[in-house]
């Protein structure tokens, strides 16, 4: 790892995940509080305003992938995350006076620092799912939090700037992991990574779609929002750690077939939902840095193609056709799928990649 560059103080590079996840879940509560408020400033239209949240979202998560490609030719992780800091305070501040351009600057201002940020975090500990899971976690409260507040009308300016300007100070003075120029590793057959990697990203979008529909039947209540986010967020966090110690294929696949009854049938009960929730959400770390073993070099890619498949999986949900199946049975059935793609994709990489495999 990197030694502490001058004027910076020799913070151990192990914080990085829990320092940049609570600026991740800073970004996040912003950037969501942000797109939900251009209703409240601006007379809007419901078809206006889908096109604004829609925007947001295909630069949000779509746009991580191709900022990804170009970050990771120039090695401009760090650059990028603190851009990603930078255009929600300009998104903030415009709001008032232009809802199409704070949401285009609120969009990609999330996508640079997740893309920049979660690149880096993939160093932290190489090859391991324990730190991106401890990253990657606090956005879902973050998103909760910009949810309510967004929706609720209760956006101040202030205070969002206030916040993203003490996490740029952190973030100036904390260590960074060294991104290496190459990484020794053992790659497989292009065809076999080709398979590998979409077999990961399908399960991706099979979560995303369940994990946006898995909640219909609940009732619309704060409570909820945030049981399920904070069960979403330990899901995540404790996942990668799990799947570390116990081997990945046991872990992810383990906790998506635990969470499919849970999800299925669980309907209005929403303390049920919760906990499906958690063991849905396990596989989350693991996908992410297997996606990234297979592209070492590109970690920026890696992180942008696992947030694009989220992308993918969630706008079906918008359609009435997909909502008409929702149910247990479907439920049940993706989360299935799911299971067999980690499964497939996972048993690929073994032996192949330096991964934490622990299921003999």
């Amino acid at each position: 790892m990197e030694t502490a560059a001058p004027g910076r103080p020799s913070t151990d590079v192990r914080f990085f995940p829990v320092i940049f996840g609570i600026i991740h879940a800073v970004v996040d509560v912003t950037t969501v509080t942000v797109i939900f408020s251009t209703k409240f400033f601006h007379e809007i239209v419901h078809n206006d305003y889908f096109f604004l949240i829609l925007t947001y979202d295909i630069l949000a998560f779509s746009g991580q992938a191709v900022i990804g490609l170009i970050i990771d030719r120039f090695r401009f992780w760090f650059g990028t995350a603190l851009l990603g800091l930078a255009l929600p305070a300009v998104a903030v501040i415009v709001l008032p006076f232009e809802p199409l351009l704070a949401a285009v600057l609120a969009g990609l201002g999330n996508a640079c620092f997740h893309v920049g940020a979660g690149a880096l975090s993939l160093y932290v500990t190489p090859g391991r799912a324990t730190a991106p899971g401890i990253f990657v976690a606090p956005g879902v409260l973050g998103l909760a939090l910009g949810t309510y507040l967004g929706k609720g009308g209760h956006f101040i300016a202030w205070p969002f700037l206030l916040a993203l300007g003490i996490c740029l100070v952190v973030a100036l003075f904390s260590r960074i992991p060294q991104v290496p120029e190459t990484k020794e590793v053992e790659k497989p057959k292009i065809n076999l990574a080709v398979l590998a990697v979409v077999l990961l990203l399908f399960s991706i979008v099979v979560r995303s779609l369940v994990g946006k529909a898995g909640t219909f039947a609940c009732p619309k209540l704060t409570i909820v929002l945030f049981t399920v986010a904070t069960a979403a967020f330990a899901g995540k966090a404790i996942g990668g750690i799990v799947s570390d110690r116990f081997g990945w294929i046991a872990i992810s696949v383990g906790a998506l077939l635990v969470s499919a009854p849970l999800l299925g049938v669980g309907g209005s009960n929403w303390l049920m939902v919760g906990v499906g929730m958690f063991f849905f959400q396990m596989t989350m770390p693991v996908t992410l840095v297997a996606v990234w073993s297979l592209m070492p070099r590109r970690p920026g890619l890696a992180f942008g193609l696992n947030c694009f498949a989220l992308t993918l999986g969630a706008l079906p949900t918008y359609l009435r056709a997909v909502k008409a199946m929702y149910g247990p049975p479907a439920f049940v059935a993706m989360i299935l799928l799911s299971a067999l793609s980690v499964y497939l994709g996972l048993r690929m990489l073994k032996g192949k990649v330096r991964m934490k495999f622990a299921d003999g």
